[in-house]
């Protein structure tokens, strides 16, 4: 059986134009979508105003389309990033939705992040995509790249696997941009909890490297900075600081030092959107049911910005929280976080029955809370 001359050419004209197309050059398409994320919000705004086509190549479907069947990785990994950027812009403002509608926008978002981070190399072309269009996102990449972050592992071997990627970015990008970004990176990610030595070895190969960027002075500077206040900062040994909150599940009462006199007391600085304090909880529940009864007390500090959040988060029958809480805001709230020099939470201190400081954050994390807790206190039969 013969085909007819129109149907094989119908049947063929796809293949020839594909055929025929030149071999996109990963550069090229760097440039392409750098350009193209620059100019996006407008054109966004352009074609809901105007109701004007957008080329499916820039669009979200259009990119995942071809993000499918596209077989050449270096290539697909631009594209995946492209349609990250493209997706932040489209995403809406939560507080305009639903409670559930955020919480699948979120959702949503969050898993197509993480199998984009899942799948970008320390070599690979779309580094320079991030460089050029959002340095800062080379660091969730890096945290993300093995293993999801502390999604399903701790939070210091993400920081490990994190720390290593950075070091292959540098070892095989051949951008001098990409492999500056990738340690002035690094030593953001290390400031955060304050790994000063962290940030000393990445400044140094910088400094090494680009004497002239600007992270150099700026890490420079925070270095200075950072050692005079640590040396007013809450510390083993020292006593715990004078402070005063109103109890938020009692209306009226206030808690100082003077409230938690005779007990074991854990300070704990939280928030509901802080995806770390929440991997914190069941370890701090468990520390709770165990200990309470032995003469430990808990007073969680919200850094939320509606009491309405932390209400709301605490009916659920996983992370009830039945313990003593706080909702300190404007000038009372920055006034605390001075005192106890709260640079990032979750930040806990574990204080002893005469008002002594025991452990710090570093030793109170995951599994480290109960061996640090038995130390000092035996549950009660």
């Amino acid at each position: 059986m013969k085909l007819h001359p129109a149907l094989l050419f119908s049947a063929l004209f796809p293949v020839c134009l594909i055929a025929q197309a030149p071999a996109e050059n990963p550069q090229a398409l760097v440039a392409k979508y750098a350009t193209l994320l620059k100019a996006y919000p407008q054109m966004l705004k352009d074609e809901r105003a105007q109701k004007a086509r957008i080329p499916s190549e820039e669009t979200v479907p259009g990119i995942s389309v071809r993000i499918a069947h596209e077989p050449r990785p270096e290539i697909r990994q631009i594209l995946m990033v492209a349609r990250h950027f493209m997706l932040n812009a489209l995403a809406p403002d939560d507080s305009k939705l639903s409670d559930e509608a955020a919480y699948y926008a979120g959702t949503a978002s969050t898993a197509l992040a993480l199998e984009m981070a899942g799948q970008i190399p320390p070599d690979s072309p779309a580094l320079e995509l991030v460089a050029l269009h959002q340095p800062s996102y080379l660091s969730y990449i890096a945290w993300h790249a093995s293993g999801g972050g502390y999604i399903n592992q701790t939070e210091e071997a993400a920081a490990t696997q994190a720390f290593a990627y950075f070091d292959k970015v540098f070892e095989l990008q051949p951008l001098k941009t990409v492999k500056s970004l990738a340690l002035a990176s690094a030593m953001e990610l290390a400031s955060r909890p304050r790994m000063i030595d962290v940030v000393e070895r990445y400044l140094a190969r910088l400094e090494a490297f680009e004497p002239a960027n600007p992270a150099v002075a700026q890490y420079k500077q925070w270095l200075v900075k950072v050692r005079e206040e640590d040396k007013a900062a809450p510390s083993v040994g020292k006593p715990l600081p004078a402070f005063s909150v109103q109890n938020l599940d009692k209306p009226g009462e206030t808690l100082t030092p003077a409230s938690f006199k005779g007990k074991y007391l854990l300070l704990d600085f939280w928030a509901t959107w802080c995806t770390p304090c929440k991997v914190e909880l069941p370890f701090v529940h468990k520390a709770y049911a165990k200990y309470h009864a032995s003469g430990l007390e808990i007073l969680s500090i919200s850094s939320d910005t509606k009491v309405e959040d932390i209400l709301k988060f605490r009916k659920s029958p996983e992370h009830p929280m039945p313990w003593h809480h706080a909702f300190p805001q404007g000038k009372a709230a920055q006034e605390l976080a001075k005192t106890f020099q709260v640079r990032g939470i979750p930040y806990v201190l574990l204080i002893s029955p005469e008002g002594e400081i025991l452990a710090t954050v570093e030793n109170l994390r995951g599994e480290k809370l109960e061996q640090a807790l038995a130390k000092y206190m035996k549950p009660k039969p």
